[in-house]
């Protein structure tokens, strides 16, 4: 399910682990400078993750898609000396994994196809994991966050 944005422009709504209380154990933050070359790191950090928490083989898959379209999605626009920043949260139910990217510019997307970027990055997102969501380039940032939660059958 995506999360509308809210009505102020730039801004996503509320990550969903500021709403759940985590125990500070079950954080990790990762930061990279924006290079497709070392989102191994995120995909493995957020594997690692769900794999310690008995995840299913597919919903481990379906996470690591989802972290690749999120770093590619938040990217957008990126500049040569921008970070990317990783903030995964955990229970044993669910995976919160929130990114910002910064610096970034307010460029055109490219419309290579019938969808920008963003809207084709939001259904792969949707088929995916449970919730997500990327903002809009606010002061220079790009935020977005995803949701996976455990199927009965994990």
């Amino acid at each position: 399910m995506t999360v509308p944005a809210s009505s102020d422009e730039g801004t996503i709504s509320p990550h969903p682990a500021a709403r759940r209380q985590h125990s500070a154990a079950n954080r990790v933050e990762l930061v990279l400078p924006v290079r497709p070359e070392l989102w191994l790191l995120a995909r493995m950090s957020a594997s690692a993750i769900a794999s310690r928490l008995d995840f299913g083989v597919d919903a481990v898959e379906d996470l690591r898609l989802a972290i690749d379209e999120l770093c590619n999605s938040c990217a957008l626009g990126a500049l040569a000396e921008s970070r990317l920043r990783l903030d995964y949260t955990w229970d044993d139910d669910a995976i919160d994994v929130a990114c910002s990217v910064a610096p970034v510019t307010d460029h055109a997307l490219s419309r290579d196809g019938p969808l920008d970027p963003l809207e084709l990055s939001a259904r792969i997102l949707e088929a995916l994991v449970d919730e997500h969501e990327i903002g809009d380039i606010k002061g220079g940032q790009r935020r977005g966050w995803l949701t996976i939660r455990r199927s009965p059958a994990d």
